[in-house]
């Protein structure tokens, strides 16, 4: 009676263990780090730098210079860039730089954008603005 008794108990311990430990283990691989950036509010600071400006201006004038080099040496069709040479644009292209470097950084595994109609509700803990653009400032100083 007493091996019936031990086997029972190790039945039901391998029971417990075979159901509790895959939930347990996946979890572990479920936790999910969210942000949110506020996109309007990250380009209208970026804009009003003036010195931030100059630079993404420089910044802009390259990358046309070095199109205009590509467009030239290419002796086939022109290929149509469709790059938006707009100060918001390159600006967007700075902030998903930063934004990139941020999320590998850190470990984020979605971020939002904080618009009127999206994010009705969040607390600032997951608000990753600040941090966006102190990155793409430091990164157009380097």
């Amino acid at each position: 009676m007493k091996k019936y008794y031990i086997m029972s108990l190790l039945f039901i311990a391998t029971l417990v263990v075979s159901i509790v430990s895959p939930r347990v283990f996946t979890q572990s691989y479920r936790l999910t780090k969210v942000g949110y950036i506020d996109l309007e509010r990250v380009i209208k600071e970026l804009t009003s730098d003036e010195e931030f400006v100059e630079k993404l201006k420089a910044k802009l004038e390259e990358y046309k210079l070095q199109e205009a080099q590509q467009t030239n040496m290419e002796d086939t069709s022109i290929v149509q860039n469709n790059r938006d040479y707009s100060l918001r644009g390159e600006v967007k292209r700075q902030v998903a730089n930063s934004l990139m470097t941020i999320v590998k950084k850190e470990g984020y595994t979605l971020i939002l954008e904080r618009t009127e109609h999206a994010i009705l509700y969040a607390d600032r803990n997951f608000d990753i603005t600040e941090s966006v653009i102190a990155n793409v400032k430091a990164s157009l100083q380097r």
